[in-house]
């Protein structure tokens, strides 16, 4: 599941994407109004965690936009605001959920289950690599031939986040910050990613994961 994470605390941020990553899930980081905007423009989520105050714009504009553009990912809205008006507006601006401040990591997980159980109803969760190859993103589980596949955590977030954005091409950084949560360049420029590539091809095929010029992956 790819969840992007839209607050200007950036402890916090942290802090919800680190929770997120130990439960399997993909998290990606957004501190501004703007940057929240384009990546979830660019990028297919699951659920989006949107904070109501951002240092550049309100969350309930960032909300409504994403509507108006016809993205329609789930929307668990935060805010420190406690009156039932704040509440309706943002429901009314098309948020999904609502969350005050503070709150318990075992109820945002919970809360992002329903969202993305709700959302499941919608739309398929599972994804055919190949004629033979299947993933379940409820299931968490690929097979091939109906035979199930032993991936390591990392190599499965990192063909899910492919395949949630399939036809489209990431370059390393983008998979690092979402499916690793690292920015160190020293990172980037390593070749862990290409070793988990590698041994995803491996597993599955070569053909399944395209390698796009200049240092980016795809699944068509």
């Amino acid at each position: 599941m790819n969840i992007l994470i839209v607050e200007d605390n950036k402890k916090m941020a942290e802090n919800i994407a680190t929770v997120l990553r130990h439960e399997n899930y993909n998290a990606d980081l957004a501190f501004t109004a703007e940057n929240g905007r384009y990546k979830a423009s660019v990028n297919n989520y699951n659920v989006i965690i949107l904070d109501l105050n951002l240092p550049d714009g309100d969350g309930l504009d960032v909300c409504e936009e994403l509507r108006r553009k016809g993205i329609d990912t789930p929307i668990l809205m935060l805010t420190a605001r406690i009156d039932l008006e704040s509440k309706v507006q943002g429901l009314d601006f098309g948020a999904d959920d609502y969350l005050t401040k503070p709150f318990l990591m075992d109820e945002l997980l919970a809360r992002i289950r329903a969202l993305f159980r709700r959302e499941s109803k919608d739309k398929s969760t599972k994804f055919y690599l190949e004629a033979d190859i299947t993933i379940d993103l409820v299931a968490k589980r690929i097979t091939i031939n109906d035979e199930d596949v032993r991936l390591s955590p990392l190599e499965y977030r990192i063909i899910e986040y492919l395949i949630l954005n399939r036809g489209k091409a990431k370059n390393s950084q983008e998979i690092y910050e979402t499916v690793w949560g690292n920015e160190d360049q020293d990172v980037l420029f390593s070749d862990s990613l290409k070793v988990h590539v590698a041994r995803l091809r491996k597993k599955l095929g070569k053909e399944v994961i395209k390698t796009i010029p200049g240092g980016g992956y795809m699944i068509e």
